[in-house]
């Protein structure tokens, strides 16, 4: 983009040397292209603790809705309320050219509307629907190039964390012009502020629509809030929205795609209730859920995909391990995510089949054109599955079990009888409980067949699962090598059911296509010649984790 070229953004012309605050079309006054990183005057921090400053501290909680713009439309009015009000708001979103603030979770922004103008530090608390926010109220701005000369923010705003000693390195990186409609409703015994946001993100050149369904919670009880979405779900086609628009807005910057999102690990204490220290791994595993979803809708990113699947597994694992101690409402958390695991799986193999078990076959055959019939055969099946996999995640179903997940995350309500006793003991008893079916589905591994051997595989995913979130109950130099041997078997035997599994997908497959028969039948003797060079390993894998003494 030209720097002498104006920027508009739907009524509105930038500035780059500015807090980039909206000016009219028809100023007078010479205007400058808006570019990213564009260099301003320096700026630096200031931490405010004048008595009576309009600076404040807050946790935002809020949950969004995405769908078209219709249907959120429909579903602002459903709620019912007061009047809403209309305001237009401009926001410039700030980090370093290096990316600083974005590598930390933090965003910092001025947003200016009708008679007001703030500057805003916020914070990903990565729990899916809380961020940590410290505002404060500018000087309006007189003239078009006029900046701020210091950020004041809270004295408790973490500036630390941010690692940019000089606020001075801060540039703009991308802006949002958005107009916003929003009233104030009641969902049960919560308070909630409903906005209505639709407009766009402008980072120079690129530009995308926004639209979405904000509800904030501004007192009350978090579950009570998400009942409310949960209401406009059973109604309109809508679904959860994951993505803040600092992310969004980082994206269309950089031109990247929102990535997979790995489990976080999870520390337990031993002074935790089971209801405490299932609302920790409920918390984490609704963070590993949200996070990969967008992936999966925008680009059908595989590592999304097998992510998403895993931290359904482990939810699963965990609503298993403490069963004992839990209600119907973990039941039917059980039952969805298991739902959710098997439309998925479909995907997750022919991601795995195309990507990673075909490729070394036609490599070392890469003239018999049967095999490249087969992955176009598969290829095929493949976007249909994707298809089937975007299909769940946007459905009504699939949203409410994820809102139920956010719930229980927050709010708890799963354990009804909790634990005689400290935590470690509970536990020790469940991990000991895994531990013998694993040894006992094991028993005779140098003998056992293919689906015997398979039993064995989710045994052991069941164990690592619950030694992921018992670990930090048992301290001690023991843990780090028997999770290490046990990583390692499960990669073993995870590696002979993607080769019992290519050659299941190949034999379909040919059924369906004559031509790609020949193709199949390579596949089937490629990775049975495999399974018996992988056979020593494999039992020798198996030995060095059942000799070695559980950590617990």
């Amino acid at each position: 983009m030209s720097s002498s070229s104006p920027a508009t953004t739907s009524g509105w012309t930038t500035t780059c040397g500015s807090a980039s605050e909206p000016r009219p079309r028809n100023s007078t006054k010479r205007s400058t292209a808006w570019r990213p990183f564009s260099k301003r005057p320096a700026l630096r921090w200031h931490r405010d603790t004048t008595r009576g400053s309009r600076v404040r501290a807050t946790v935002e909680v809020e949950v969004k809705l995405a769908g078209s713009a219709a249907e959120l439309s429909a579903a602002f009015d459903d709620l019912g309320g007061p009047r809403p009000t209309r305001e237009r708001l401009l926001t410039v979103y700030y980090d370093t050219p290096e990316g600083h603030l974005r590598r930390r979770g933090f965003a910092i922004r001025i947003r200016s509307g009708s008679g007001f103008r703030e500057l805003t530090l916020k914070r990903d608390e990565g729990d899916g629907l809380t961020r940590g926010e410290w505002t404060s109220r500018l000087p309006l701005a007189t003239r078009e190039d006029e900046t701020p000369r210091a950020l004041r923010l809270p004295p408790d705003a973490p500036v630390n964390d941010l690692g940019i000693a000089d606020a001075g390195a801060l540039r703009p990186t991308f802006l949002t012009d958005i107009e916003r409609t929003k009233k104030e409703v009641r969902t049960g015994d919560a308070r909630v502020e409903v906005s209505l946001d639709t407009g766009r993100i402008s980072a120079g050149e690129r530009e995308a629509r926004i639209a979405e369904l904000e509800l904030e919670l501004l007192s009350g009880r978090v579950g009570d809030m998400l009942a409310g979405a949960r209401a406009l779900l059973e109604k309109r086609r809508l679904r959860i929205g994951t993505r803040s628009k600092a992310a969004q807005g980082t994206d269309l910057l950089l031109g990247t795609s929102p990535p997979a999102v790995r489990a976080t690990r999870v520390k337990l204490s031993p002074a935790d209730s089971i209801d405490g220290a299932l609302a920790k791994v409920v918390r984490a595993a609704s963070i590993h859920v949200t996070g990969n979803l967008a992936p999966v809708l925008e680009t059908g990113d595989p590592e999304g995909i097998h992510q998403l699947r895993v931290s359904l597994r482990r939810l699963r694992s965990a609503l298993r391990f403490l069963k004992p101690h839990l209600g119907s409402r973990a039941a039917a958390l059980n039952r969805e995510a298991r739902r959710a695991l098997k439309r998925l799986g479909p995907a997750r193999d022919l991601d795995v089949f195309v990507l990673e078990t075909l490729p070394p076959v036609i490599e070392a055959n890469p003239r018999v054109s049967a095999l490249l019939r087969l992955r176009e055969a598969a290829e095929g099946r493949r976007e249909a599955a994707l298809a089937s996999a975007r299909k769940l995640i946007r459905g009504r179903r699939f949203n409410r079990f994820v809102l139920d997940l956010l719930r229980v995350a927050h709010g708890g309500g799963l354990v009804v009888w909790d634990a005689d006793g400290p935590l470690p003991k509970t536990a020790k008893r469940r991990l000991n409980g895994r531990y013998r079916s694993l040894m006992k589905a094991g028993s005779g591994f140098d003998r056992l067949t293919e689906p015997e051997r398979h039993r064995v595989r989710i045994a052991l995913k069941k164990l690592r699962y619950a030694c992921d979130y018992s670990r930090t109950l048992f301290p001690g130099p023991a843990v780090d090598p028997y999770l290490r041997r046990l990583s390692a078997l499960q990669d073993d035997l995870g590696r002979l059911n993607d080769a019992s599994v290519a050659r299941l997908i190949s034999q379909e497959l040919a059924a369906a296509d004559p031509l790609a028969a020949a193709g199949a039948s390579r596949v089937g003797d490629w990775y049975g010649r495999w399974a018996r060079e992988a056979e020593p390993g494999l039992i020798e894998s198996w030995r060095a984790f059942a000799a070695t003494e559980p950590f617990w």
